[in-house]
C-alpha cells in the first residue's frame, strides 16, 4: 500500500487547477492518477500555489466512489483518502477550492489498477 500525492497550484493566467502527482503526471485542469486497492490519496496545495484553500473532495456526480470513506482534510491543510478494497474503475471527482473569496470546481480522475 503506497500513499500518492496529488499536488496542486493556480494555472498561469487563469483560475483552473494545475496538478501533478507523484507517478509523474502532470497536467492543466485534469490527470489521471493510478491507485491501488488501500493506496492513500494525498492532496496538497504548493508552496506559493496561488489557492487560498482546498474546501472540499468528492465524487463527482454519476462517477463510482472508489475510496472507503469520502476524503478528509487534515490539520496541515492538506486533504486523505484511502482507497476501498475490491473496488475497480476510474473516479473522476471534483475538487472545490478559493482562490480569494471566489470558489471555483475542477474534476481531474482517479484510475484503480487492479494489478
Amino acid at each position: 500500500m503506497a500513499t500518492i500525492e496529488i499536488f496542486i497550484k493556480k494555472q498561469e493566467g487563469n483560475t483552473g487547477l494545475h496538478l501533478s502527482d507523484n507517478e509523474g503526471h502532470s497536467g492543466d485542469g485534469s490527470i489521471t492518477t493510478t491507485v491501488h486497492e488501500g493506496d492513500t490519496v494525498v492532496w496538497q496545495l504548493v508552496a506559493n500555489s496561488g489557492i487560498t484553500a482546498i474546501t472540499n473532495i468528492y465524487p463527482k456526480t454519476g462517477s463510482e466512489n472508489i475510496f472507503s470513506n469520502p476524503p478528509i482534510q487534515q490539520p496541515d491543510g492538506s486533504w486523505k483518502g484511502t482507497v476501498a478494497s475490491s473496488i475497480s474503475g476510474s473516479e473522476s471527482y471534483s475538487i472545490d477550492y478559493n482562490i480569494g473569496e471566489d470558489s471555483y470546481t475542477d474534476d481531474p480522475e482517479i484510475l484503480v489498477d487492479d494489478d
